[in-house]
């Protein structure tokens, strides 16, 4: 039974020390048999760094090494040695009085490996004429970049200092041009997880080609379904199920819910390795991705600039949303595209044009961002948050309405203190409170894990919120500065009721009123409906 390789970025290690390995070597072969010089933008935790170190194995000749797989068994590769230089920005400092520093200390030390000279001047020279020299005294050299943009990324929320250490990357690009049109270069492959700086700082590379949307990625990295059941199968996948107490069809439902779901062509669906290695390890339906590093100023930033969440759901944008995203104009949907919130949930054609639909990629993430979501517009602590939304669901599951109201309550005070626009009127103060309050109970609904419907559109109006558990039904209205009962007046009124009339449920009609002062649950009221 092979080893789960969680955290293991290195192809030698991975297969010298028997760990299970997702033989991608058919794609790789593709790569280096249609062409040289790559760009590649996936999310964190996806498995580039995997790729660069298979890349720089084959590169090595290191044929042993891929006993087995599809490129040393199917293909007539020739397994030729070139010198490789990798690069991780990730391991260099990413202050910029430190990034030309630590750049230029990688160049020079493989110079010394090479055994060539080199200027110690700029990292521009530096660059160009270490691979230069090398390819003259060996032969055509591999470049292998990874993480190319975590010295702007990191600074995301300090412009001056991501510019400046772009400015740097720039440099340290500008010769990879010069040196493939002199024939030095055999193979350039470029990743990272945004494209934002691409045209920036690859502006002379006008032969890169970007396979970020291209057929050639569709499956280059991620887990595919067929995939899964080849190498998980009888070591994972029925032990697994055996664990839960569940049938083998049943577990690969719920796996492929929370962690299938990628896609860069509307039609391939990848799972992220990271989460999936870690479900078969730890036997648990978790958030392994999500947990590893989602940027607080991600949510704050859909908080502070009323991006409504729920329209993150879908997501529509053209050709032109995966080339324009810039340091200097942030766009949210881009962003969350590019660090893997958001993927391309289908395809559609018309005429010349072509239309993405974006939109969460699976369950882990769209429960771990609307949780983080809730937390930021709440203004509350996750163990605040957790505990409320516990308390919810339990509470509707046992028919106790006030256990809902009271986690409500306590998850809207305060906002009011956070929400206080300099210089504007109390009108203005409460139209912010009202937005927050319509996102808070979408956020709410949407992390429950029962069957909740919110603004369910009537013949005579709109219901505000059905909350369906197995025993119980509950139809909810909300009112601002007027008795809850006039709410459950409404639900009665406007024959609300008749589509349930046939339930054998519990029905409880609750209304809520909200005080436009308090900016919080003033009162409410809860009746069995008696049929």
């Amino acid at each position: 039974m092979k080893k789960l390789p969680i955290g293991l970025q290195n192809f030698k290690e991975i297969i010298e020390d028997g760990y299970l390995y997702v033989d991608k070597t058919r794609q790789i072969y593709d790569l280096v048999d249609k062409g040289k010089l790559y760009f590649l933008s996936r999310p964190r935790r996806f498995g580039k760094s995997l790729l660069l170190t298979t890349l720089r194995y084959i590169f090595d000749g290191e044929k042993d090494l891929f006993e087995g797989l599809y490129i040393a068994e199917k293909t007539d590769y020739n397994w030729k040695q070139h010198p490789v230089l990798q690069f991780n920005f990730a391991e260099v400092s990413k202050e910029t009085s430190d990034l030309e520093k630590g750049i230029s200390y990688i160049l020079q030390d493989y110079a010394r490996q090479y055994g060539v000279e080199i200027p110690d001047s700029d990292i521009r020279l530096q660059f160009k004429f270490l691979v230069k020299r090398i390819a003259e005294k060996h032969t055509s050299v591999i470049v292998l970049i990874d993480e190319y943009d975590k010295p702007i990324i990191d600074f995301l929320t300090e412009p001056e200092k991501a510019a400046a250490n772009r400015a740097v990357l720039r440099e340290f690009f500008s010769p990879l041009k010069g040196l493939d049109s002199q024939k030095h270069l055999r193979f350039l492959f470029i990743t990272g997880v945004s494209k934002f700086s691409k045209v920036s700082l690859f502006s002379d590379l006008n032969n890169l080609q970007d396979i970020t949307i291209d057929p050639l990625g569709n499956d280059l990295l991620g887990i595919t379904h067929e995939e899964l059941l080849k190498h998980f199968a009888d070591n994972y996948i029925q032990p697994t199920a055996q664990h839960f107490n569940t049938n083998k069809e049943d577990l690969l439902k719920n796996i492929k819910l929370w962690y299938n779901g990628y896609s860069y062509d509307g039609i391939t669906k990848l799972y992220n390795p990271f989460s999936l290695l870690n479900f078969f390890a730890k036997k648990r339906f978790g958030n392994f991705w999500f947990a590893t590093g989602t940027p607080t100023f991600l949510v704050e930033t859909i908080r502070d600039t009323h991006i409504n969440p729920q329209e993150l759901e879908e997501v529509k944008v053209n050709d032109g949303f995966f080339d324009k995203f810039s340091l200097e104009e942030l766009d949210m949907s881009g962003l969350l595209f590019q660090t893997g919130y958001l993927t391309i949930k289908r395809i559609e054609l018309e005429g010349y044009q072509t239309d993405y639909y974006l939109g969460y990629p699976n369950m882990e993430v769209y429960r771990a961002l609307v949780h983080n979501l809730l937390e930021a517009f709440t203004y509350k602590q996750n163990s605040t948050v957790g505990g409320a939304l516990i308390r919810m669901r339990d509470g509707f599951k046992q028919g106790d309405v006030e256990v809902f109201v009271h986690q409500l309550k306590i998850l809207l005070a305060d906002i009011s203190y956070h929400l206080q626009p300099p210089n504007k009127s109390e009108e203005t103060a409460f139209k912010m409170w009202e937005g927050y309050f319509h996102t808070i109970i979408y956020l709410i609904t949407s992390f429950l894990n029962l069957d909740v419907q919110s603004e369910i559109t009537k013949h005579k109006g709109r219901l505000d919120l059905v909350v369906e558990t197995e025993k119980f039904l509950y139809l909810m209205e909300f009112k601002l500065d007027e008795p809850a009962e006039n709410a459950i007046e409404q639900i009665k009124n406007r024959a609300y009721l008749t589509s349930y009339a046939n339930s054998t449920k519990t029905i409880y009609l609750v209304g809520i009123g909200f005080s436009k002062t308090e900016r919080n649950v003033a009162a409410w009221e809860a009746e069995i409906w008696e049929r």
